[in-house]
């Protein structure tokens, strides 16, 4: 049996490039079962809309977990799961796709609602990622798309020392369940809610996805396939552009602080 995928796609107010990033996972040549768990952060633009006209409705609930309490909106659709919540953060964002596909899942794939995957994403990084059980998260290369141009993004191999340094490992990786069940905080939160708050107001940080692999080079090998096999978009309104030294500061405080 095939390890089964759950690629894992958070959404706030990108509804331009939304179809497009879970058609991308959805695409995937990968011949084992994957499926895409999308969560709409609360979007005020078309983002629910357009999820709506590609999934069917389900009933709401309410959630009632340390890294989430409030009501969520379900809908589904053959392998597309969708939710909808309060706005509240891109990690809070990402932990309720991962618990809800928790169960189920083996691998998991990290897709930002703006980039996109190659149809040969998930088949080539599982190649990598299925060599040792000792590896734990596998990441490529990648086109960086600006709006007008496009330009190749060469990542570095893994090295520990390196990474501690820089954020080498890009945030579209592939992760393993195991790996990743022992690196979740006492919160039970996988991505800190501390470090990316609520898009709706004031920009916290952006540096959830490096906390989590310096969580995890420390259980497990990363590992690099220096192939291009997916698109970063660079809109000029990434939270990574919004990056303070304030606030790099204040993040640094919240891992030291662990």
């Amino acid at each position: 049996m095939k390890p089964n995928i759950a690629i894992i796609c958070t959404n706030y107010n990108y509804g331009k490039y939304l179809k497009r990033a879970i058609e991308s996972g959805l695409d995937q040549d990968y011949d084992g079962p994957l499926r895409v768990y999308v969560v709409d952060d609360g979007s005020s633009d078309d983002s629910w809309k357009i999820i709506s006209s590609m999934t069917e409705p389900l009933e709401s609930r309410t959630l009632n977990q340390p890294y989430y309490t409030g009501q969520i909106e379900e809908r589904r659709k053959d392998n597309l799961y969708a939710f909808r919540i309060t706005n509240s953060g891109a990690s809070t964002g990402r932990n309720v796709a991962i618990w809800e596909a928790w169960e189920w899942a083996d691998v998991f794939g990290v897709l930002d609602s703006d980039d996109v995957y190659f149809p040969n994403k998930v088949s080539t990084l599982m190649k990598k990622l299925m060599e040792y059980e000792e590896i734990g998260v596998a990441y490529a290369d990648y086109d960086n798309e600006y709006p007008q141009y496009s330009k190749h993004e060469f990542k570095e191999p893994f090295n520990i020392t390196t990474l501690t340094e820089r954020c080498i490992v890009h945030s579209n990786s592939l992760i393993k369940k195991d790996k990743l069940a022992k690196v979740v905080l006492q919160n039970k939160e996988f991505y800190d809610s501390r470090l990316h708050g609520p898009g709706s107001k004031a920009f916290i940080g952006c540096t959830e996805d490096y906390d989590l692999w310096l969580r995890l080079s420390k259980v497990c090998m990363m590992t690099h396939v220096p192939e291009k096999l997916g698109i970063a978009t660079n809109t000029g309104m990434n939270q990574s552009y919004k990056m303070t030294g304030d606030i790099f500061k204040k993040n640094a405080q919240i891992l030291r602080s662990r």
